[in-house]
């Protein structure tokens, strides 16, 4: 937050907008700090704010496995919102020029898309899908009471999406490529009502991602051991106090700070620099997933590209005129 505002209230244009999201992606990742009860992957936070309960955690040891599900249909959720959101815009655009048109250019894709989704939200066919999808928000972890869409629904959707919508999908490709190409293409770029959004998937893979990260670096500095499924840093104890704790316990790594002089200067190096990378790291790559899912998932489905052609080889005129 303050590097965002140190570029935002010193510099315009771009770079100043840029500054003004490093600020708001700051106060989130406080937010979400406190709500996690995270702080350098250390569960301090949880501790002292929520007496050792967080309202949420990562999902990142075995025993938090769910919490790990959750994110993963969350950002799959997200996606679908994102993208439908997409496809109404291209849909509101298109209807300047009939809504024959944005029937066929967007309206098509909605159908098909959300068709596709509400029969994987289902209970139809559950026993072919994932148990999470019907877990996390009935009682693991939540209990929100959603069990799945009931069946009726999926299939509903599943007719509606590929009688109607693929259809009509299909319909506007061969109005534009003719037969054969439309329907090869209108074949192969139906796929991406589930690449899409399937792409939003990358939202849970970062949050795990640098939480492991972290949880690496702390576990080279202050040693770790793992008991029925959860991850404990040996901060107020030796290697030597799993021994005690029983066969469940196992150390994982003794730690850095416990290993003599050398190794703890040695430790703080990594300590240090190790966080620094994560936070780099964290800065980067959310901020260019993120980018990358507003410019190809989203501002496909309605934005159309303009300017000069690029021409690679190109030279400017200085003596001589196009004709």
């Amino acid at each position: 937050m303050i590097v965002g505002y140190a570029i935002y209230s010193r510099l315009d244009g771009a770079l100043g907008a840029l500054g003004a999201i490093a600020m708001w992606s700051g106060l989130f990742t406080i937010l979400f700090g406190v709500l996690y009860g995270e702080i350098f992957g250390l569960h301090t936070i949880g501790t002292v704010v929520w007496g050792g309960h967080p309202p949420i955690v990562k999902g990142l040891q075995p025993a938090e496995i769910a919490y790990a599900q959750l994110w993963l249909l969350v950002s799959v959720l997200v996606g679908l919102v994102h993208v439908t959101a997409g496809y109404v815009l291209g849909f509101v655009k298109n209807l300047q020029h009939g809504f024959r048109e944005a029937l066929l250019e967007s309206g098509s894709w909605i159908l098909l898309m959300l068709g596709v989704w509400a029969w994987i939200f289902s209970r139809a066919s559950a026993g072919a899908k994932p148990e999470f999808l019907f877990q996390v928000f009935n009682g693991e972890p939540f209990a929100l009471g959603f069990a799945g869409l009931p069946a009726i629904v999926g299939w509903a959707g599943l007719v509606i999406g590929l009688g109607l919508g693929l259809v009509l999908m299909i319909a506007g490709e061969v109005g534009h490529m003719g037969l054969v190409a439309g329907l090869f293409a209108g074949g192969i770029e139906s796929l991406q009502v589930l690449v899409n959004i399937l792409s939003y998937a990358r939202l849970a893979a970062v949050l795990l991602a640098k939480a492991g990260m972290a949880f690496v670096v702390n576990l080279l500095f202050f040693g770790a051991y793992q008991e029925n499924g959860e991850f404990h840093f040996l901060i107020d104890h030796g290697p030597g106090y799993v021994a005690g704790l029983g066969p469940e316990a196992e150390l994982m790594f003794p730690g850095l700070i416990h290993l003599g002089v050398i190794g703890v200067l040695f430790g703080i190096v990594v300590l240090v620099l190790g966080h620094a990378l994560v936070l780099v790291l964290g800065i980067t790559s959310a901020g260019l997933q993120a980018v990358r899912l507003e410019y190809v998932e989203f501002f496909q489905k309605f934005y159309d590209g303009g300017g000069d052609a690029y021409e690679p080889f190109g030279r400017e005129r200085r003596h001589t005129a196009k004709e």
